[in-house]
């Protein structure tokens, strides 16, 4: 079941009460407001979750099916000051992801904007063969640009002595949540490296249409 999320403006979308998920599946209070904390950067004590007029509240395992959601609903975040950030290993990742990370995307998002051209034959053969081989030195270095920033985040140090137990938490997931999330666009670079490479193989006559 998805329901839509909002703070401060923004919204996202959060899937609940979904078995097939198994262990992160969001089947709880407590398991929501740690979903909503992190996904928002909001501090997961203080702020409040509306919904349908009233405020969630139970313990941590009171479990959502017991609260009438339906597909679609909105909860509104109030409250919940973004204490995470004033976290020097939390702001060191949110830093990095701004910085970063979307501009990965976007490489991406041309690449594949290119290939799908490159795709549609609108360019003469000789042009084509010497626009494939360069979208696939392309194509490789996002590869290369990816597991770079794989490798920082691993190294960051997100967590010291000093970092409270709960912080700590946070922070692993946020890194967790940064990797899944270059993992997921290495997954779909390849992808994209596998339609070019066979589309060579046409223009180069080793495959016939």
């Amino acid at each position: 079941m998805k329901i839509t999320v909002s703070c401060s403006s923004v919204q996202t979308t959060v899937d609940i009460l979904d078995e097939t998920e198994g262990e992160e599946s969001i089947m709880t209070l407590g398991q929501l407001r740690e979903r909503i904390a992190s996904d928002n950067d909001v501090d997961v004590e203080t702020m409040k979750l509306l919904h349908r007029g009233k405020f969630l509240q139970g313990e941590a395992d009171v479990s959502l099916s017991t609260m009438n959601f339906k597909e679609n609903d909105k909860i509104i975040v109030m409250g919940g000051k973004n204490a995470m950030a004033d976290d020097a290993g939390f702001k060191m990742l949110m830093q990095y992801e701004k910085h970063n990370l979307s501009n990965l995307q976007k490489t991406y998002d041309v690449n594949l904007h290119d290939v799908a051209d490159l795709e549609r034959g609108f360019l003469e053969k000789p042009k084509q063969v010497e626009m494939g081989k360069k979208l696939e030195k392309k194509v490789k270095f996002f590869n290369e640009e990816a597991e770079r920033h794989l490798e920082t985040l691993d190294g960051m140090n997100i967590i010291t002595d000093a970092t409270p137990e709960n912080q700590a938490k946070r922070n692993r997931e946020k890194r967790k949540t940064l990797v899944n999330g270059i993992q997921t666009l290495l997954n779909q670079n390849d992808a994209l490296l596998r339609r070019l490479e066979q589309y060579q193989k046409i223009l180069n006559g080793e495959i016939l249409e």
